[in-house]
């Protein structure tokens, strides 16, 4: 059965980086990477009146580290993870996604939307991306340094048979092609059941076209591009309601989901993951980012994902 979202308030809300401070009472976590626009939140610290910033400093394969704090919280580890929201759960809790990597942020947020009341995502689009020196087909962007490899999310283990063919995949298209491929090659997908999504409208006007320059390659020799979808980049509830048509149309396939795309759209992924009644799967190939891939910072994103009636989850 497919997740619905019943009628809701605004689920996202959009502020200008330089004049949002979280609200009084609320507990602050967020990471930092490279990436300028990560490291926002030491300016809040200065200005915000009562609340508490929790830093998550160290982000391994298996394990986070917070500031001031020498004992690893382990990914893997249901207990690890629900004592660290235990700690912290009172009042409005902020978790920062921009400076986490996927394999921390997913399973801090499917913990803490049972271990906390009022959960809100929040997420600072890049100002720019950095173009390659060198570009090549499929790598227009110097985003990635390389590829670990294809495993589940901490916490989002497939349950699905790895023999079993009805499935639809659903890529969620970013830049880079390169990407796209290498799932397409682990996955295997049936051409007929691959569903791209891409970004529309995108954080800037012209990233669609990008997105499909990038992937051109492995979209053509596919044919997938006669089946592609879109939803809005920055949108995690617009990929939960794309998401929610395209299991309408094949109610008797699995859908395999590749998060390789924004982060909202990942995010939208796993949201729908977690309520979902019927079997879901992350496929991820866990990038290795490189740390100056964008530069500045624009437009600060809430989301309220605590809304949410999650299937995956138990309150």
């Amino acid at each position: 059965m497919s997740p619905q979202i019943r009628d809701q308030p605004i689920l996202t809300e959009t502020h200008d980086l330089a004049s949002f401070v979280p609200e009084p009472g609320s507990t602050y976590v967020f990471g930092t990477s490279g990436e300028e626009r990560s490291a926002h939140s030491s300016d809040w610290e200065s200005r915000a009146k009562d609340v508490r910033f929790v830093r998550i400093t160290e982000q391994q394969t298996s394990f986070f580290t917070v500031e001031k704090d020498e004992n690893h919280v382990q990914l893997r580890s249901l207990e690890q993870l629900q004592r660290f929201w235990q700690q912290i759960r009172v009042g409005t809790i902020y978790l920062d996604i921009t400076g986490l990597s996927h394999h921390v942020w997913a399973p801090l947020l499917r913990t803490g939307l049972v271990e906390t009341k009022r959960l809100i995502i929040v997420y600072v689009e890049p100002g720019s991306y950095r173009f390659s020196l060198t570009p090549t087909e499929g790598e227009i962007f110097d985003l990635s340094e390389r590829i670990i490899g294809i495993s589940p999310l901490p916490g989002f283990a497939s349950l699905t048979d790895p023999s079993d063919e009805d499935f639809c995949f659903v890529p969620l298209l970013g830049f880079e092609g390169t990407r796209l491929a290498y799932v397409l090659e682990n996955v295997q997908p049936t051409g007929g059941k691959i569903i791209p999504v891409i970004g529309v409208p995108g954080f800037e006007p012209q990233y669609p076209f990008y997105t499909y320059h990038g992937n051109r390659l492995p979209l053509s020799e596919t044919r997938a591009w006669r089946n592609v979808r879109f939803a809005k980049a920055n949108c995690p509830f617009s990929l939960f309601h794309t998401l929610q048509q395209i299991a309408q149309e094949y109610p008797r396939d699995t859908l395999k989901i590749a998060p390789i795309g924004t982060k909202p759209h990942a995010l939208g992924a796993v949201l729908y993951t977690l309520a979902s009644s019927t079997p879901v799967e992350l496929v991820y190939d866990h990038p290795i980012r490189k740390a100056l891939r964008t530069s500045g910072t624009a437009r600060l994103l809430l989301y309220h994902v605590s809304v949410l009636p999650l299937a995956g989850v138990r309150r």
